[in-house]
């Protein structure tokens, strides 16, 4: 049976630069692919129609509680949705919630985690949200924090940004985890998309590798949004692709939002070089 390879991330953490490389990847063409093709190679564990597969009444009339409930289900559909192990973007935690797995470890093959810095989150975050830096942070520390869907009732369980991470990483669940930071992306891309399509057990052409850096750098992702748009923005925000840099949340919050943070999160934070 298929099975699904999580891409995994908190939000805006690198999530869609990891879809937009892959695709490129095994795609493999010699222009970039549209970022509007996103949906269709990697598919989302929030996608209706999985949901409404198990629903015996419309998706539109389910409730966030429900939606939960049928969690499983739906990514046994999702998993099958394919004649081969295949991408799925999340942004829920791993764990449970009201006594249902949010991952549905039978037809879970592994992950890619994708970790980056929480400062840097926070204005990228912000804006996403639409709310202000210290609002992002206080949301970020937030062990209830979930979404739901705008058009269904779909939620995911998000909470702490500390806690989502470990709910990952640290391997209580026994599925195999590539661990990338966004900041090793950023500094020495080929190293490190190398090493995730390495521990991904896909074939390794250095050329093709070095173009499809070229093809999803946030150059060509902002170049396709500025003039096609892209889906994937919400509608209050001007760009999805903001900035794309590392760095940018030491510059731009206080000592006093920076020190929040490390009071949050300070462990995971300290684990993986966010701290001085």
């Amino acid at each position: 049976m298929p099975r699904i390879v999580w891409l995994a991330s908190y939000p805006k953490s690198g999530n869609t630069w990891m879809r937009a490389f892959l695709a490129n990847y095994l795609i493999g063409q010699e222009g970039p692919v549209s970022i509007e093709d996103l949906r269709a190679f990697s598919l989302s564990d929030v996608r209706p129609r999985f949901y409404a597969e198990v629903l015996s009444k419309s998706v539109k009339d389910m409730t966030a509680e429900e939606s939960v409930a049928i969690r499983p289900q739906a990514q046994k559909r999702l998993a099958a949705a394919r004649e081969h192990d295949h991408f799925v973007k999340t942004h829920s935690r791993f764990g449970m919630l009201n006594g249902t797995p949010l991952i549905e470890r039978s037809v879970s093959a592994g992950a890619v985690y994708i970790i980056r810095n929480p400062a840097d989150i926070v204005p990228s975050f912000a804006s996403h949200m639409g709310v202000e830096a210290d609002a992002a942070i206080e949301i970020m520390a937030d062990r209830d924090h979930a979404t739901v869907e705008a058009d269904v009732q779909i939620l995911t369980h998000i909470g702490r940004w500390g806690d989502h991470a470990e709910s990952w990483i640290d391997g209580s669940h026994s599925l195999p985890v590539c661990v990338v930071r966004y900041e090793d992306l950023y500094a020495n891309p080929e190293k490190a998309f190398g090493q995730v399509l390495k521990v991904l057990g896909l074939p390794f052409d250095p050329e093709r590798l070095t173009r499809s850096i070229r093809h999803s750098s946030f150059e060509e992702l902002r170049r396709q949004e500025e003039e096609k748009g892209f889906s994937e923005r919400p509608p209050h925000m001007q760009r999805f692709f903001r900035s794309g840099g590392s760095g940018e949340g030491q510059r731009s919050l206080s000592e006093q939002q920076l020190g929040r943070l490390a009071r949050d999160h300070g462990p995971v934070m300290k684990r993986f070089g966010y701290l001085p």
